[in-house]
């Protein structure tokens, strides 16, 4: 869509301040191709939330939930809306009548069910829906301009480092590709766990995250089934996506 229609527009991210090193290099290296490729009339705005927290005003996720001393989870979503739609609302919300495009393409059309946000100033179109583009279709053009999906294997969906939606196959390939930051997500678990004085997961169907941490390293060609207490769930982020 930016490629497209990305001239003399901005793309708006809304930074939780908790997504892993590569989501923000990738950011950097996609901003520069596309100034490069619309005569630097290009901008993509990040966003910020400042959420209150037991008293005092955080601006990133990992600091509210320390603070707060939950995770976000499948049931209980507070990253969403604390964190990107309010903070895109209230970026919008000064800026007079505005035209937010949506990046569903024309395979998704029956994902388009409205919108999260709650500005009376915003019209919302979807452009790849309107013009006919299909999924096959922006893959090609989006390899065309060397800007094809290059994520490692722990950002299948992107998302932030602790992502209760990320698979647990996600959550093994950090432990082999993005060691410093398992080593994060363990950390803030433990505190968490200390603070409530009872165990308390990312996920209830992995062992905590220091346990996971172990079996990953110590059994990187073996069977790991049994530390698996459920399948891998299949559910929607449901948020304008609603992958």
């Amino acid at each position: 869509m930016c490629v497209l229609y990305g001239k003399g527009a901005k793309a708006i991210f809304a930074d939780t301040g908790s997504e892993h090193r590569k989501m923000y290099e990738r950011l950097d290296y996609v901003e520069g191709m596309l100034k490069e490729l619309h005569g630097d009339d290009f901008e993509i705005i990040k966003v910020k939330g400042k959420v209150k927290a037991k008293g005092i005003y955080v601006d990133n996720l990992t600091d509210y939930i320390l603070r707060m001393n939950f995770f976000p989870s499948m049931r209980n979503r507070f990253c969403t809306g604390k964190f990107k739609i309010i903070p895109i609302d209230e970026y919008l919300a000064d800026k007079g009548d505005v035209q937010l495009m949506i990046g569903l393409n024309c395979d998704e059309e029956e994902l388009r069910k409205g919108n999260y946000l709650n500005g009376e100033n915003i019209e919302y179109t979807y452009p790849l829906i309107r013009d006919g583009y299909n999924r096959d279709y922006c893959y090609e053009l989006l390899r065309y301009y060397g800007l094809q999906p290059d994520f490692p294997a722990y950002m299948e969906r992107g998302g932030c480092k602790f992502c209760p939606y990320k698979s647990k196959k996600e959550y093994r390939a950090m432990v082999h590709l993005a060691f410093d930051e398992i080593n994060e997500v363990k950390a803030i678990e433990e505190q968490i766990q200390a603070e409530r004085n009872k165990y308390f997961r990312i996920r209830s169907n992995m062992p905590k995250m220091s346990d996971f941490i172990s079996i990953e390293r110590n059994n990187l060609f073996g069977d790991n089934s049994g530390y698996y207490q459920f399948s891998e769930e299949k559910k929607s982020c449901g948020v304008f996506c609603h992958r």
